[in-house]
């Protein structure tokens, strides 16, 4: 067997070994009101506890109703047979004939209907593994099964599923794309967020993450020139609404200062909310975390409430704004970034990220709105926001910036309260940064 051979002559023998004995007969029940009795041949997958994770999740989108399911490595059919137990119309697919079988058959006694076959999605995607043959334990699968548990492919074939989703625009208007794996999955134009998270005894986590297109069927639009993206915005109306502009002459930051417009700069802003009891500096400080989700470069940091600076200089500033309206008030977040190194007239430091990173306005624009629908869309078929793990996150950001100096008092520990302000060690708490000095962290 060579280096590049995955599946040997050996392992053909093994496989054959393996499929002359007994299949199992299983009963699962992945909750009080679902139980399943299982045929399972020797060399499937059989339903595990990731199983069970994906049962509870699917049990509480509830049941079908013209929905529509397809898995991808149905392994014994577990989760195929409660999708259609539900009423959902599911298509299901895997590479091991056997666990083909194994889903008709078992699909057949409990007298529910999917469609079934041999194979991916496409010729790129076959699998998706996402745990190690240490975990499988003593339960040896077979090396065809177990080869599908090693994703030994450069680009990962999570990505190349998301890719080919994307791509191919496999994804049903308003549908949702379920992960497992070892971290939440995120890329190719889908918003992201994390479901459910499972523990094992060995400390290894697995994570069910959900993914849907941002903010669908609001309105993206571009100007050539504009004074303002934020107050064209505020006249506006849709939540996820947005809005990027090549040149903007008016744009505005803090206490209504000028931001300039820098050649080549991003310049764009989104409708985020809409009604009553909404909080700004959360949607500000979520704006500057969707930043930095986007760029991924560690040399970035968070200085509070509104700005990002790049070794020492201000890269990026971000200003949420409101306006009344009917039903309460329509918040705006307005985002600027200095992309691209060029002369300017302005009597600060200014950082650029082409320092760090080559990318356009036009490039970072879909990464933008998709990290910023991650962290902020509400819809009543994803998982819910979590504003206390937003918090946490861009309290980390700010701890790499510095300490708050106020008084002349510098501040080892502070955290951020509910709306977004800075809580100071002595129990201080201020709200505008104008008030705050920051010192190197230690």
């Amino acid at each position: 067997m060579t280096d590049d051979e995955v599946f040997s002559t050996r392992d053909v023998e093994r496989e054959i070994d393996y499929l002359n004995t007994h299949a199992k007969r299983v009963l699962w029940a992945p909750s009080s009101r679902h139980e399943f009795e299982l045929l399972i041949p020797p060399t499937v997958y059989p339903p595990r506890q990731d199983s069970d994770l994906l049962a509870r999740r699917i049990s509480t989108i509830g049941s079908g109703r013209g929905k529509r399911l397809l898995e991808i490595g149905c392994g014994a059919g577990q989760i195929t047979i409660l999708a259609a137990s539900l009423g959902w119309k599911v298509s299901a697919c895997d590479i091991n004939p056997f666990a083909v079988a194994a889903t008709r058959g078992n699909l057949d006694s409990s007298r529910l209907n999917a469609e079934v076959r041999e194979g991916g999605i496409g010729p790129d995607v076959w699998n998706l593994p996402y745990i190690t043959l240490d975990d499988v334990g003593d339960e040896v699968l077979g090396p065809m099964e177990e080869a599908g548990l090693i994703d030994t492919d450069q680009i990962g074939l999570m990505n190349r599923l998301l890719s080919t989703i994307k791509n191919k625009d496999l994804l049903s208007p308003g549908g949702r794309i379920l992960t497992l794996a070892r971290n939440e999955g995120k890329g190719f134009g889908f918003a992201h967020r994390e479901w459910d998270r499972l523990k094992f005894e060995n400390g290894e986590e697995l994570v069910l993450t959900c993914l849907w297109r941002p903010w669908e069927g609001c309105d993206i639009l571009f100007k050539e020139n504009i004074e303002s993206t934020n107050e064209f915005l505020l006249s506006h109306r849709g939540i996820g609404s947005f809005l990027r502009a090549e040149n903007q002459s008016s744009g505005r930051g803090r206490r209504n200062r000028k931001w300039a417009n820098i050649e080549g700069c991003f310049a764009g802003s989104w409708i985020v909310e809409e009604g009553k009891d909404i909080n700004p500096g959360h949607l500000q400080l979520s704006g500057g975390l969707a930043v930095l989700n986007s760029i991924e470069d560690s040399r970035l940091k968070l200085k509070w409430p509104n700005d990002i600076y790049l070794n020492g200089k201000k890269t990026c500033g971000i200003l949420a704004e409101g306006r009344n309206i009917e039903n309460g008030t329509r918040v705006v977040l307005g985002i600027g970034i200095n992309l691209n190194t060029t002369e300017y007239d302005i009597d600060i430091p200014i950082g650029f990220i082409d320092q760090i990173k080559e990318i356009s306005a036009e490039e970072l624009a879909p990464i933008l709105h998709c990290e910023l629908s991650s962290l902020l869309e509400k819809r009543l078929d994803i998982p819910k926001p979590n504003p206390e793990r937003i918090r946490e996150l861009i309290l980390l950001e700010m701890k790499r910036f510095g300490r708050p100096k106020f008084d002349g008092i510098i501040h080892d520990e502070f955290e951020l309260n509910q709306k977004g302000e800075l809580v100071l060690s002595d129990g201080r708490i201020i709200d505008d940064g104008e008030d705050i000095e920051w010192v190197d962290s230690l």
